[in-house]
């Protein structure tokens, strides 16, 4: 009976050996070359951009900045940050030398259309949380802050300028969740942004 046993074991161990020597495949894992996530079609980016637009009637610029890690430079995931740049004096605010100060912070999804053409689309969507706080010369002017919620999908016209740089420029719209600050309610807050900026990165 051991010696059945045994002979049992040795037909099976070099059945399987020689079932391994056989197979050339290699082993399936998520990432790297054979993975489900294929690391040769992994680039990333980091994006600075400008955008000019209007809360609660004023003029108010703003400076962007987003990253994120693409696949098959297609399809994007990552998050930004947004702030509020000149002093912006609300039209409805009633107490005199004092500005808005804006920022807002949350993660992206973007779809890029035709990335190999020297123009092309691209598509991003914003979703984040932010504050607005009034302010004067002296710092904060002690008026309370609220906080908000927003979502922006957006549009831009994207140019490769050289391998690893990108130009963009386009516009989206803001929308506001329900909030009250002072005279301040979400449609104030809410609006379109004109962008330009760079992308830097690695675009595969």
């Amino acid at each position: 009976m051991k010696k059945i046993t045994f002979s049992l074991f040795i037909c099976l161990v070099f059945f399987q050996g020689n079932s391994i020597a056989q197979n050339d495949s290699k082993p399936e894992t998520l990432f790297g070359d054979s993975g489900l996530v294929n690391t040769k079609n992994l680039g990333f980016f980091v994006a600075p951009s400008y955008g000019l637009t209007q809360m609660d009637g004023s003029n108010a610029t703003l400076l962007n900045l987003r990253s994120g890690i693409s696949f098959h430079d297609n399809l994007t995931v990552g998050g930004y940050f947004s702030t509020s740049h000149n002093e912006s004096q609300p039209q409805s605010e009633t107490t005199g030398n004092t500005y808005l100060e804006y920022w807002s912070v949350g993660g992206f999804a973007e779809y890029t259309i035709f990335s190999k053409k020297v123009i092309h689309l691209t598509f991003p969507l914003y979703v984040g949380y932010g504050e607005v706080q009034m302010f004067n010369k002296n710092g904060v002017a002690g008026l309370g802050k609220e906080n908000l919620l927003q979502i922006e999908p957006s549009a831009f016209l994207e140019i490769n300028l050289f391998k690893y740089t990108r130009l963009n420029l386009g516009a989206g719209y803001r929308f506001v969740g329900e909030m009250d600050y002072r005279n301040l309610n979400q449609s104030d807050l809410s609006g379109l942004t004109a962008y330009l900026g760079l992308k830097f990165g690695l675009f595969r």
